[in-house]
């Protein structure tokens, strides 16, 4: 019988603690749930790890950096993006995260797409999830003779570690829509980068609160619903103020649904946030080809 060694001990170990936090995650309430949520997200990175353990590393003060060879003329553009996301992203939301942030840089989008399972028409330039960002290679989207600050304002790094920075803070407990407008938002204050195409209008029929946070990855119109998902945040900020936003977070960070943290944060139920943001965005949001 083969003995396993220690790293493939430790990777069993990890997936059987994954698997019954998972099932613990099916039986108890939701306050539990975030509890448990940091052993899921730990072991879905050690998971991580151990799948891309075959990639060279290159560690920052606050990243490790895994990579092909193909890439390796990449990594200090992919750092110094990394490092210039840093300080920015965590004071907007009041943490940092402890150790290291794993980032994965694949270096085409065959490779993205089977690292997640996805069809040949998903397509993506970085993708948050488990504890670990992951990237396209820049040298895989950047046009010709673009330079480092442009890969900064407009590439993934900023809104890929808002994702990861809230997901610590919150330990899961938010929609996908909210961490998605507010990505989002960070991005905007810090690069000036907003999404606008021409199927984003804002000059259309609009999806509901409700139905952005049903099952929002497979709303027909995803530009539309990522830019109305920036509507939202942006509502808040800028007619309630920044520290309600911040009370919105807070109010997740115990465990209290969103529903709930915009009511005791702003006052308003969830019918009168749905008109309202809405009828603000048609107002005030830049349209295609307006910026």
């Amino acid at each position: 019988m083969k003995l396993l060694n220690q790293q493939e001990f430790n990777l069993v170990t990890g997936m059987l603690l994954l698997a019954a936090v998972v099932l613990v995650f099916v039986l108890v309430p939701a306050r539990p749930q975030m509890w448990l949520y940091p052993l899921v997200r730990e072991g879905a990175q050690a998971k991580l790890n151990y799948e891309t353990r075959y990639m060279s590393e290159t560690a920052t003060e606050h990243f490790i950096i895994k990579y092909t060879p193909a890439d390796a003329g990449t990594v200090a553009m992919v750092a110094q993006a990394a490092e210039q996301a840093y300080a920015p992203v965590t004071h907007e939301l009041g943490f940092e995260p402890k150790g290291k942030t794993v980032i994965l840089v694949y270096p085409d989008k065959n490779e993205l797409r089977k690292a997640f399972g996805w069809s040949n028409n998903e397509s993506a330039m970085g993708v948050y999830w488990g504890g670990v960002i992951q990237l396209l290679s820049p040298q895989a989207w950047m046009k010709d003779g673009y330079t480092v600050s442009e890969f900064i304002q407009t590439g993934p790094m900023v809104h890929e570690f808002t994702h990861l920075v809230f997901d610590h803070v919150t330990n899961g407990n938010y929609p996908r829509w909210f961490t998605e407008g507010l990505a989002q938002y960070v991005e905007y204050k810090v690069n000036g980068y907003e999404w606008i195409v021409p199927t984003n209008t804002l000059h259309q029929t609009l999806y509901t609160t409700a139905q952005l946070g049903g099952d929002f990855d497979q709303l027909d119109n995803q530009a539309l619903a990522y830019r109305e998902s920036l509507a939202a945040i942006r509502y808040i900020t800028e007619v309630h103020g920044e520290d309600k936003l911040k009370q919105v977070i807070a109010e997740l960070k115990t465990g209290r649904s969103l529903e709930t943290a915009i009511n005791k944060s702003i006052g308003m139920d969830e019918a009168a946030f749905d008109s309202a943001w809405r009828a603000w965005a048609v107002e005030h949001m830049k349209n295609y080809p307006e910026h």
